[in-house]
């Protein structure tokens, strides 16, 4: 038995599906990411875990217990809202107590606990302080010393990072990572950030259009996606398009205009399906001096988007109707760098191309 297990869920607003048939076990101490486009349904999952949503059919149970009815109050959910939701009148002491103090602790036991998780998010001396004197970081780690507060079963949060800058948002991303190794507490995490949903997760979960794509650990859904969605969403790659063979040297792509393409096996594919490759940018690399046997592709530089250590070369090849990325970290102290209209060869390893049937939304 799971610690939460959603069951089923379905959410219908009228006659849009908002959520749409979601599975999903986490286990407890986990740290879950769900990242996925504006409108896919994560933050409805979210706010159906909490009660503030009803679900039109499936079930939520924590601990093995149904609480799909359970009214908000009686959840032991903490919840960090993408605007943080705290009290402007009251301190950030009082904000804190609040779950607290709704719970009937004693005096006591609230200015032990509020004194604790403030030193937790590194603000020792807060207290009195009031949530308009404080920056937008610090009334983010607010938000999360609230909601952890009453020791909650469960820490949901809903893209609480993304009203900081890109700076703030990385150095916040690791204290909440830190925050919750300490502690301990089941974390599920919402957000639209690719890089957020990949660094922070001990899972990921991937939504579109109110289903989910894919589950598992973060780095084996970034390097074997199982669908269409998740391999062109995660990360940033070229859908190439050919037929899939098999000879004696193994699985192979003929792409059009001749090329051909090493890739993993799949016992699902037949001679001559129709199936799309995915090449992913950082795993495509420029070949100098001796070439590797497979996997090269000749082409003409069209672009260049130089990016200081990284330089991002759109490649052109004959007979393809894709312009490839090439994500190249720069040796400037002895590289002769690349121009427009440069011939250049490509190399990528086999097992690094994500190989599709094409046209398929899901295995």
């Amino acid at each position: 038995m799971s610690f939460l297990e959603l069951d089923g869920m379905r959410k219908e607003f009228g006659d849009l599906v908002a959520v749409n048939g979601v599975s999903l076990d986490i286990e407890e101490g986990q740290f879950v990411t769900i990242v996925g486009p504006s409108g896919c349904g994560k933050s409805t999952i979210l706010r159906s875990i909490t009660g503030l949503e009803t679900l039109t059919d499936g079930e939520i149970r924590l601990e093995g217990e149904d609480i799909t009815e359970l009214p908000p109050y009686r959840r032991n959910i903490g919840l960090v809202f993408q605007d943080y939701a705290l009290f402007p009148h009251k301190t950030v002491f009082e904000n804190v107590a609040f779950g607290l103090k709704m719970r009937g602790a004693p005096e006591t036991e609230q200015r032990e606990r509020v004194e604790e998780m403030l030193r937790m998010v590194n603000l020792e001396g807060y207290e009195e302080k009031y949530p308009k004197e404080c920056s937008g970081g610090e009334q983010q780690r607010i938000a999360v010393a609230r909601a952890m507060a009453f020791d909650p079963d469960l820490v949901l949060m809903d893209e609480p990072l993304s009203n900081l800058d890109k700076n703030l948002r990385t150095s916040i991303r690791s204290e909440l990572r830190r925050i919750q190794d300490e502690t301990g507490v089941t974390t599920i995490y919402v957000t639209h950030n690719q890089n957020e949903a990949l660094s922070l997760g001990d899972k990921l979960a991937v939504m579109n259009d109110g289903r989910l794509e894919q589950f598992d650990e973060p780095e084996t859904v970034y390097r074997n996606p199982q669908t269409r969605f998740v391999a062109d969403f995660l990360g940033r790659s070229t859908e190439v398009t050919g037929r899939f063979r098999r000879d004696d040297g193994g699985p192979l792509v003929e792409l059009d205009g001749g090329h051909r393409m090493r890739v993993p096996d799949d016992e699902s594919l037949g001679d001559g399906d129709q199936v799309s490759l995915f090449l992913r940018d950082e795993k495509l690399k420029l070949v100098n001096g001796n070439r590797p046997s497979v996997n090269v592709i000749e082409g003409s530089i069209e672009s260049v988007d130089y990016r200081g250590r990284d330089i991002n070369y759109f490649i052109r090849v004959p007979g393809i109707d894709q312009t490839l990325q090439v994500s190249h970290i720069a040796d400037h102290s002895t590289e002769t760098f690349r121009e427009l209209g440069d011939t250049v060869a490509m190399h990528i390893e086999p097992e690094n191309v994500t190989c599709l049937p094409a046209g398929d939304e899901a295995l």
